[in-house]
């Protein structure tokens, strides 16, 4: 059997459920491509204050590749509730002194990879400084991705998404998206979590050189202020726009929310929240995909911040991936 080269592309709570589906599928080596703009909670303090790239969402990652025991999971997303450490993960400062120690992040998660036994790769998009700014039509910019992550950009409208220093694809990371025989992006936050990956400089240019099939898993709600009323035509635009190419494959949840989690999100999110699917496209793979746990909404970083109480299913996801990259 011919291993599979996939690739994911994003960050946070998105990556986790698909690399946690996708590592029990046999002969497919996994890389999962990180977003370096994080810098709030825990992973902005310590950005801040020792220098580091931010460890967050390479942190879910690896935690979601581990062959290691559910303790070791627990103690890695550990997060400190009093004293100075208060707010901080364990995983946090863990990869935070692996990057001082190894000189450098990269080889900092590496490292961490040996220890946690990590079946697959986690590669920083880039090595250097990531600063994300948006600019709305009026010309108000939003510097940082926490501040963006709360912002309203739909009302004015948005001008543009960049780093505001050079940020540059580095050298693993090329390599990786070369080498790649599926591609997935997202799903998660589309401003703040895959897109920071898309304008990265080099990215574009790598991935339109690229032979991979390109794998979409469409959200399964929109951000309040971000994606608001939102159908999936919107979402398959925006992305072939940041990536200069078209998907091939469009994976849309077709499974119907129970009552409990419609409510909750509207309550939570407002109306406008759930995804109408409205393309019609030989691409699109539609399947039941929805998670039927209820989360409840947890302390995350040292700010506490709404989590979504509908998720993908990590095995639904992989199962349906599964069936693409078999063929």
């Amino acid at each position: 059997m011919v291993i599979k080269n996939v690739m994911t592309v994003g960050g946070g709570t998105g990556s986790y459920t698909v690399l946690s589906g996708l590592k029990d599928l046999k002969n497919v080596s996994l890389t999962a491509l990180v977003s370096m703009a994080d810098d709030g909670g825990s992973t902005g303090v310590l950005r801040d204050e020792l220098g580091v790239l931010p460890p967050g969402d390479v942190r879910q990652c690896l935690v979601a590749l581990s062959e290691h025991s559910e303790i070791v999971r627990k103690l890695m997303n550990y997060r400190f509730e009093n004293g100075g450490l208060s707010g901080h993960s364990f995983g946090n400062i863990f990869l935070a002194a692996l990057e001082k120690v190894a000189g450098n992040f990269r080889e900092g998660v590496e490292i961490a990879s040996e220890i946690l036994k990590v079946n697959g790769k986690v590669i920083p998009t880039t090595n250097n400084k990531a600063d994300l700014s948006l600019e709305l039509v009026n010309g108000k910019i939003f510097e940082g991705e926490d501040k963006i992550q709360n912002a309203n950009l739909q009302d004015v409208g948005i001008k543009n998404i960049y780093y505001k220093n050079k940020v540059l694809l580095n050298e693993h990371a090329k390599e990786a998206i070369q080498k790649a025989d599926y591609i997935i992006l997202g799903p998660g936050n589309f401003y703040c979590s895959l897109l920071p990956n898309l304008i990265v400089n080099g990215f574009k240019q790598t991935i339109s050189k690229s032979k991979a099939k390109i794998i979409f898993p469409v959200n399964l709600t929109n951000k309040l202020g971000h994606t608001t009323n939102w159908a999936v035509s919107h979402y398959v635009k925006d992305v072939e726009k940041h990536l200069g190419k078209p998907v091939d494959f469009i994976l849309v949840n077709n499974e119907k929310l129970s009552k409990v989690q419609i409510e909750r999100y509207k309550v939570e999110g407002g109306e406008g929240v759930l995804i109408e699917d409205d393309f019609k496209d030989d691409r699109i793979v539609r399947a039941p995909l929805l998670s039927k746990f209820v989360f409840d909404k947890t302390k995350e970083d040292v700010i506490p911040r709404t989590v979504g109480f509908i998720r993908h299913d990590s095995k639904k996801l992989a199962e349906c991936i599964k069936k693409i990259i078999s063929t």
